[in-house]
């Protein structure tokens, strides 16, 4: 288990009251800022529930790297399994099973990007016949996090396989186009949902950044509800335009610095991010990691299989022997990293949301530098600027 995951001794008691006193077949949601233990709920939820007699459960996910994140839970501090790994899945993974296990080929795949979405949809569409003719039971419960990011078709199509079921998600950490998941969530669970508000992980400092982003209605923002205990003061650097080779030197000089400062932590199972727009950078950034003598071999590109490439060898695992993470913009999500390295951060700046900046600039705790090629992001510059006397 690393710094990922709270004990129970440093759960609160609305946190622990939503793990174990909640009636076992009630549906329920979940809702609440970064760092309020939203994950760590859902996993341990998922675990009391599996041993109450009722085994048949499934932790489903959004991306890779997140169900990744979520296996790291899976271990005590001994390394023994407490919660079994094949119980989580990201939900595209689990909904190409249903269309294998009943013997229906998947739809083609979409040739743009832009077409993804679509692609999406249409599978989750497809599968929605599946459990009229299928042996296999229910699920006794089926646990999904970030649901505000599921379409409407996927949500239907997990109440078809689960007999309770319980959400976790943040409309503020949206990510993707069109989708909605929280309005037919809402309804599944009939009332049934709690907003939790204190969180503990993200830095006062980086709260206040969070805030001038985006603050969730009805609420004071996560600064008036921060508790956080990591290492002070935080530091927020939103750099000078410069080249992409800038970028990379910069980045490597504060990574040097932070893999000794932050050693201890590291040791324990916290993670240092990097974190690009684009696919094809990660790799430009792992390249010239590994370049580098002092980190050399401590990097790790986090994605899913490439049905693409030849991807037999490669492992989505978290390596805790390389405690440097280079994720997307979108792989980033439920993530957290004791800092946060945003490159290129003007990069696909036309698709980014306000949700997006939110989402990066919440996964970092305690430190965040943000570096961009020509134009820094409007929602970057009027979140942070620097105290300092104006030069003119």
């Amino acid at each position: 288990m690393s710094l990922w995951w709270a004990k129970r001794d440093d759960l609160d008691k609305k946190q622990l009251q939503l793990i174990d006193d909640l009636p076992l077949t009630q549906n329920h949601l979940v809702t609440g800022p970064p760092g309020s233990g939203k994950t760590n709920i859902l996993l341990r939820r998922a675990q009391f529930v599996r041993s109450q007699d009722m085994p048949r459960v499934l932790v489903l996910t959004f991306t890779r790297s997140l169900t990744e994140f979520v296996k790291t839970g899976c271990f005590d501090a001994e390394g023994r399994e407490i919660f079994p790994q094949a119980s989580v899945s990201t939900l595209e993974s689990w909904i190409r099973r249903l269309y294998k296990t009943h013997g229906v080929s998947l739809p083609p795949r979409p040739t743009s990007k832009r077409d993804y979405s679509i692609w999406k949809r249409q599978l989750a569409q497809g599968a929605l016949d599946f459990k009229k003719h299928s042996s296999q039971p229910p699920f006794d419960a089926i646990f999904v996090d970030e649901v505000q990011d599921l379409y409407d078709e996927e949500v239907q199509l997990i109440r078809q396989w689960a007999n309770t079921l319980f959400f976790t998600g943040d409309e503020r950490q949206k990510l993707f186009e069109n989708t909605n998941g929280l309005v037919p969530a809402r309804k599944l669970v009939s009332g049934h949902e709690t907003a939790l508000e204190w969180h503990y992980r993200v830095a006062p400092e980086i709260c206040e950044m969070a805030d001038r982003i985006l603050v969730a209605p009805g609420t004071k923002g996560m600064s008036a509800n921060c508790h956080y205990k990591g290492p002070k003061p935080a530091s927020i650097e939103v750099a000078s335009p410069a080249s992409k080779a800038q970028q990379l030197e910069e980045c490597t000089k504060r990574l040097r610095d932070q893999i000794r400062v932050y050693e201890d932590r590291l040791r324990q199972g916290d993670r240092l991010g990097v974190i690009v727009a684009r696919k094809d950078d990660r790799d430009l950034v792992f390249s010239h990691l590994e370049r580098d003598e002092e980190l050399q071999g401590k990097s790790k590109v986090i994605r899913a299989w490439d049905p693409d490439e030849d991807d037999d060898y490669y492992s989505p695992e978290f390596d805790a022997d390389r405690p440097i993470n280079i994720v997307t913009v979108q792989g980033c999500k439920g993530l957290e990293f004791r800092a946060v390295h945003w490159l290129f951060a003007d990069d696909l700046m036309r698709y980014h949301t306000p949700e997006h900046y939110y989402t990066v600039v919440t996964r970092a705790k305690t430190s965040l530098d943000i570096r961009f090629t020509s134009v820094v992001p409007q929602e970057i510059a009027g979140s942070y600027s620097k105290k300092t006397k104006p030069d003119w």
